[in-house]
C-alpha cells in the first residue's frame, strides 16, 4: 500500500487525465502483475511473440511507437529497441518504476499522451475529441504501431468517471464506452504503417468449481477478423478479484491488423 501510494505522488500527467483517473489505473495495474506474475507471464509471452512476427518483413525499421506502453511487459522492448532506431512509448501514464527500469534503452522515448483523444472533451476542456495518433500517422518515418492491450482498456477511467459526474460529461455515459473502442479501431486502421494489435476481447468468469458464471464483451459490440493467434489469460486468480472467483479474459493478436481487416 505504501509503495502503491508513493507511485501515485511521484507518477505525472496532464491534469484531465489524472481527473479521469489514469493515474491510479497505472498504479492499480503494475500492482496487480506484481501479484499475479505467474499467470501473466504466458499472456506477455504471446503477446511477444505477436509482436515478433510483426517485426518480420519490414522493409524499413525506423520507428515503432507502442500505444497504451503501460508497463512495457507485453512488448518485447529490448527486441525493437535493437531493431528500430527509435522506439516511442506512448501512453496516459508512464509510471516512475518503469522509466528507471528502462532507462539504460537509449533509444526509447517516453511520450505522455491520451490515446483515446477524448480527456480534455470529456471534462470540458476541448471542444471535441482530439485526432489521437495524427503525430504518428503523419510521420513518414513511422514503420510499426502496436496498439498493446489498450484497445478494451481505453474506456474504463473515461466511462467511471462520465458516470459519476453525468451533469459534466458531454458524452452520455451509456454510449461512451462503445464510442471509444470504435474511434481506436478507426485510428488504427487510418495509420498509413504495419499495425499490430493485441487485445482482450471478452471476460470470463469461474467459481471455485470452474462453472462458468459470467461472461462480458470487452469491446462492447464491435467484432474483429480472425486473428494470428488467440489465448486465455488469467487476469485475476482465485482471490484477486474476490474470494472463490477467477476471472479469464480471451486475448487475440493481429501482426498486421490492417490487412486483417481488409481481407
Amino acid at each position: 500500500m505504501l509503495a502503491e501510494l508513493a507511485l501515485l505522488a511521484a507518477t505525472r500527467t496532464s491534469p484531465a487525465l489524472r481527473r479521469i483517473g489514469l493515474v491510479g489505473d497505472g498504479v492499480r495495474l503494475w500492482s496487480r502483475r506484481r501479484r499475479c506474475l505467474r499467470e501473466w507471464q504466458a499472456h506477455e509471452h504471446h503477446c511477444h511473440g505477436v509482436v515478433q512476427r510483426a517485426m518480420e518483413g519490414l522493409p524499413r525499421r525506423r520507428k515503432a511507437v507502442i500505444l497504451g506502453s503501460g508497463l512495457a511487459r507485453d512488448i518485447p522492448l529490448e527486441a525493437m529497441a535493437a531493431a528500430f532506431d527509435a522506439v516511442i512509448l506512448v501512453d496516459a501514464v508512464h509510471l516512475p518504476v518503469t522509466r528507471w527500469r528502462l532507462r539504460y534503452l537509449n533509444n526509447v522515448a517516453f511520450v505522455t499522451a491520451d490515446v483515446a483523444g477524448i480527456a480534455d472533451w470529456l471534462v470540458g476542456a476541448a471542444r471535441t475529441r482530439a485526432d489521437a495518433l495524427s503525430q504518428w500517422r503523419d510521420d513518414p518515418a513511422v514503420d510499426l504501431v502496436v496498439s498493446a492491450n489498450v484497445l478494451s482498456q481505453l474506456p474504463i477511467g473515461p466511462e467511471a468517471w462520465a458516470e459519476a459526474h453525468p451533469a459534466q460529461a458531454i458524452v452520455p455515459p451509456a454510449t461512451l464506452a462503445r464510442a471509444i473502442v470504435g474511434w481506436h479501431i478507426e485510428d488504427l486502421l487510418r495509420l498509413r504503417c504495419r499495425v499490430c494489435l493485441l487485445t482482450d476481447t471478452e471476460q470470463r468468469e469461474y467459481d471455485r468449481a470452474g462453472t462458468l458464471i459470467d461472461r462480458t464483451d470487452l469491446l462492447h459490440g464491435h467484432e474483429l477478423p480472425a486473428p494470428d493467434r488467440a489465448w486465455d489469460w488469467t487476469v485475476a486468480p482465485d482471490g484477486e478479484a474476490g474470494r472463490g472467483v477467477t476471472l479469464v479474459h480471451g486475448a487475440r493478436g493481429y501482426a498486421d491488423f490492417r490487412h486483417a481487416w481488409a481481407g
